[in-house]
């Protein structure tokens, strides 16, 4: 049995974007591009905020997101895509940085 698959994603927007014109640009206008693919099982988006921030001055990143898929071919098969190919590119759109790490996840404590 393969094991599950989750791509962490880090984001950072283009310059003279503001967190909120990030936030709506990812949410609402990219988000559903991969939403949509065939073998997805999860999607979240991590958008950063004001509030408590270790780092000072401008973060690394501006946000994080989290896909799902249940093995390492269904994932490979949604990245041949062309809706992947067109996600990419409108990700670029609004981003100068987009770093992967593929992971496989361990929960300590389930939402609730």
């Amino acid at each position: 049995m393969s094991k599950k698959i989750k791509l962490v994603a880090l984001l950072k927007s283009k310059p003279g974007m503001t967190r909120e014109e990030f936030k709506k640009r990812w949410v609402d206008q990219h988000a559903p591009m991969p939403a949509k693919w065939k073998n997805i099982k999860g999607y979240t988006i991590n958008i950063a905020i004001d509030e408590y921030q270790e780092i000072k001055g401008d973060l690394p990143y501006n946000g994080t997101a989290e896909l799902y898929w249940d093995s390492l071919s269904d994932m490979q098969e949604d990245f041949g895509t062309n809706e992947a190919k067109l996600a990419g590119a409108d990700a670029d759109e609004f981003t100068i940085l987009r770093d992967h790490v593929y992971t496989e996840e361990f929960i300590i404590k389930p939402l609730k």
